[in-house]
């Protein structure tokens, strides 16, 4: 059994080559010429052929980066996780096609089988448990990373010059995105070290009494921490309809046009010859 074990070890490492490409016809095979490459399968092979013929504990420790960096790999080029999961059973395939002869002529001891079958499904279990945990941590952090990209896309602070920044609001404004405005002018506040910050509601084409709140906080929370925060664009009927609902902002500087806010501080915006 020892003999037989080892020859199948060995030949899996040498052929390494040949069960690669034979993954990789299957994978054509099975998802298209369009598929993404990412994988050593040679490496892998190399390192299923060491783990039978004995090397169990370096190997499989090289076993386990292939799969952690594969799942780095398949995530940077978003491929889909069921997809990497369905590419294990070639691997299996490919292994036992390369014995079909010796397994035709009943070559191998039941006994070998049965061992080689347990170890290759071990080894497999761990690259899908692995690559599995690898790919959903890393898509944890590449949503984590597009949030963080989209909610300072909703929020940007734009400095124009030292000390001075404007903060346009384009679109609704829900809780969610009124703590990430509260957040952001906070912490964009403190980053560029601003004196003035200028919020243009003009792009937001409702304000009810709760985003009004909302906004006021903003404001109060700016002003706690130093920052001069003035109110800009708010559209005559829009104050007319917050007078009428009782929303009172006579504690909000406020200003009808950014250029007017500009100007009061002494930033004047020119606009080509007179």
């Amino acid at each position: 059994m020892r003999e037989e074990i080892t020859y199948i070890g060995e030949k899996i490492s040498k052929n390494s080559i040949q069960l690669a490409n034979t993954v990789r016809e299957l994978k054509t095979e099975e998802f298209g010429e369009a598929t993404i490459r990412t994988a050593n399968w040679e490496e892998l092979f190399s390192y299923i052929g060491e783990v039978i013929t004995g090397d169990g504990v370096s190997s499989m420790e090289h076993i386990e980066m292939w799969a952690n960096r594969e799942g780095e790999q398949k995530v940077e080029a978003e491929v889909e996780l069921d997809q990497s999961l369905r590419t294990m059973n070639f691997v299996r395939r490919a292994i036992w096609g390369i014995f079909s002869d010796e397994l035709s002529n009943d070559e191998f001891a039941s006994s070998t089988v049965v061992h080689i079958c347990k170890t290759i499904n071990e080894v497999l279990d761990e690259i899908t448990k692995h690559f599995s945990q690898t790919y959903s941590r890393n898509i944890r952090r590449e949503w984590e990373r597009k949030e963080l990209r989209m909610a300072e896309l909703s929020v940007p602070v734009v400095p124009i010059t030292k000390g001075v920044a404007v903060l346009p609001l384009i679109g609704e404004v829900d809780t969610n995105r009124a703590q990430q405005i509260m957040e952001t002018s906070l912490n964009k506040s403190s980053e560029y070290e601003l004196d003035y910050i200028f919020i243009d509601v003009s792009g937001v084409p409702v304000i009810d009494t709760v985003i009004a709140h909302y906004i006021y906080q903003v404001v109060h929370a700016l002003e706690l921490v130093g920052v001069h925060a003035t109110l800009t664009g708010l559209r005559p009927e829009t104050a007319k309809s917050l007078v009428d609902m009782g929303v009172d902002f006579t504690q909000v500087h406020t200003k009808a046009g950014l250029h007017q806010a500009l100007e009061e501080i002494g930033i004047y915006i020119h606009h080509g010859e007179e």
